[in-house]
């Protein structure tokens, strides 16, 4: 027996905590007590990396693949932070017809961890992702009758709101069907396009200009189901809405205030006014905080107190965007779309913007905002306001040898 195996696994955790993570990595091949405090060391370690930290179910449901290699967690926190991504382009989507398409299709992009959902007036698209999560050329294809103008996700269904107020359900048809199959239809929900839905196992939450309903999440042909008093009504645009984790709760923002309805207890717990600028959109990041993206600003508020309790500026970047869009892993990391063609990586843990992917660029004529952005651990997906959809793969970039990678991992404590 060394003298190593008299001490207590709970000291050697304490003096392997103190290693960075090469020696934590070196230490797991000495023996399998080591491996399993090293392991565990190393669990501890990588939950407080950017973007892989993986620690959100709603956010692993999204995650293709999912890391479970340590090397790979470091690595692609590396590429991350460090800016250094593979890209890929998609053809355009189409062209807008309207001017009020720009208003109606500013978040048109859902990602799923087999799919990611796209619509562009009245076709909605699912292309499929590969086994490495990157986006491949297999592509199927919906379209109805009126132009899509908000989509949400549930238990492999997509609920798409309409121009003319409908509400309809959508799935991946069979192998041999290249078309999305239509499954419901919701007619007469409001006299006017769906602005924002988000669905539930049970409800369907869905606003247009100025109403906020709830329907039953149902393929049953009732009329319950079909027409529904409002939950809320107001003089000003609704903004967003967002549901909690617990799925309880629906909070929503507008030109003048913004509303925390119940669902369960089937009343309004909140109709304030937090500020004098709007905020564009909501994010429900656990049931105690919400994330609120306005146009110069992202701030954390905490429901328990309505306080204000973080705010991250853009106004202290050089180029001065506009933030456009915004989606989070549910625990440290933020992505904010902008006006001028770029994406912006925030850590909730610093108070600035730590990195820029430029993903379009200003032309003679006009500039390329992004409308709307998702990621994984992973990988990002971009969408702009010229149709472009862009991937960017953060998991492959990056190759170490023996001496990089001993000086690499030596970084982290």
């Amino acid at each position: 027996m060394s003298s190593l195996d008299i001490l207590p696994k709970e000291l050697l955790e304490i003096i392997f905590n103190l290693c960075d993570v090469y020696t934590v990595l070196q230490l797991r091949r000495v023996c399998k007590k080591f491996d399993i405090i090293s392991s565990y060391v190393l669990n501890k370690k990588s939950n407080h990396l950017l973007v892989t930290n993986q620690m959100s179910k709603k956010f692993r449901d999204r995650c293709k693949p999912e890391l479970s290699s340590y090397k790979y967690k470091f690595i692609t926190h590396y590429n991350w932070k460090c800016g250094t991504p593979l890209k890929y382009g998609m053809n355009k989507l189409g062209f807008r017809k309207t001017t009020r398409d720009i208003r109606i299709n500013k978040k048109c992009l859902k990602m799923t961890k087999n799919f990611i959902w796209l619509y562009d007036y009245d076709i909605l698209s699912a292309v499929k992702r590969a086994k490495n999560g990157n986006i491949t050329n297999t592509i199927k294809y919906g379209t109805c009758d009126c132009q899509f103008s908000s989509i949400a996700y549930c238990n492999d269904i997509i609920i798409s709101g309409h121009e003319d107020g409908s509400i309809k359900h959508w799935r991946v048809g069979s192998r041999k069907n290249i078309n999305l199959e239509q499954l419901k239809t919701h007619f007469n929900v409001y006299g006017e396009y769906v602005s924002n839905i988000e669905a539930t196992t049970q409800h369907i939450i869905s606003s247009s200009s100025n109403l906020i309903k709830i329907q039953k999440n149902t393929f049953e042909d009732d009329d319950s189901a079909e027409e529904n008093e409002p939950i809320y009504k107001g003089k000003k645009l609704i903004q967003s809405i967002s549901l909690d984790s617990t799925e309880t709760k629906v909070a929503a923002s507008t030109e003048e205030s913004f509303l925390i309805y119940d669902i369960g207890a089937n009343c309004l717990v909140m109709d304030e006014r937090i500020n004098d600028n709007t905020c564009s959109q909501l994010l429900w990041e656990d049931p105690h905080t919400i994330l609120m993206l306005y146009e110069r600003q992202i701030q954390k508020m905490d429901t328990r107190t309505l306080k204000l309790v973080r705010t991250w500026d853009a106004f202290v970047l050089n180029n001065n965007p506009n933030l456009h869009s915004f989606s989070s892993d549910y625990l440290y990391t933020i992505m904010t779309g902008t006006n001028i063609g770029s994406v912006l990586l925030w850590d909730q843990r610093f108070n600035n913007c730590i990195q820029t992917y430029q993903i379009s660029f200003f032309n003679l004529f006009r500039s390329n905002p992004i409308l709307s952005v998702q990621f994984d651990s992973t990988h990002m997906y971009a969408t702009t306001e010229l149709r472009d959809v862009i991937q960017l793969n953060f998991r492959d970039r990056v190759t170490f040898n023996s001496a990089q990678r001993k000086e690499y991992f030596s970084n982290f404590i």
